[in-house]
């Protein structure tokens, strides 16, 4: 009984660690998709910020990092994180914003957007 139990417990604790939806970032992975949806994004962005690799990086190696933004003004880098689409309006959208001042970055955020559907 003690074994089935044991097993079980080691089962279970793979099997979380399996579903976790967190990964380290990857610069390579980072930009992997069809240009509309980003297979890897959802997982890396919190690695991302937390792991500060953005702080104080000017445009150029912000480019050289995550690759060409989806939007860009001269204060900001938008960059789609994900997005799901109800009848063909987007319905929730998750975008990581790098804002700039004097073409370095001063912070980096995730935006949530939801549409209240009827």
């Amino acid at each position: 009984m003690l074994n089935k139990t044991l097993i079980f417990i080691c089962l279970l604790a793979i099997g979380l660690t399996a579903c976790s939806r967190k990964q380290k970032f990857d610069r390579d992975k980072w930009d992997e998709g069809d240009g509309l949806t980003f297979a890897y994004r959802p997982i890396m962005v919190d690695d991302l910020l937390a792991s500060k690799q953005l702080n104080n990086l000017k445009y150029q190696q912000v480019i050289h990092l995550l690759h060409r933004p989806q939007f860009s003004t001269k204060d900001s880098m938008v960059y789609e994180i994900s997005s799901k689409y109800s009848k063909g309006t987007v319905v929730d959208k998750q975008t990581l914003v790098v804002f700039l001042k004097d073409s370095v970055v001063t912070k980096a955020e995730v935006h949530e957007m939801h549409v209240k559907t009827k």
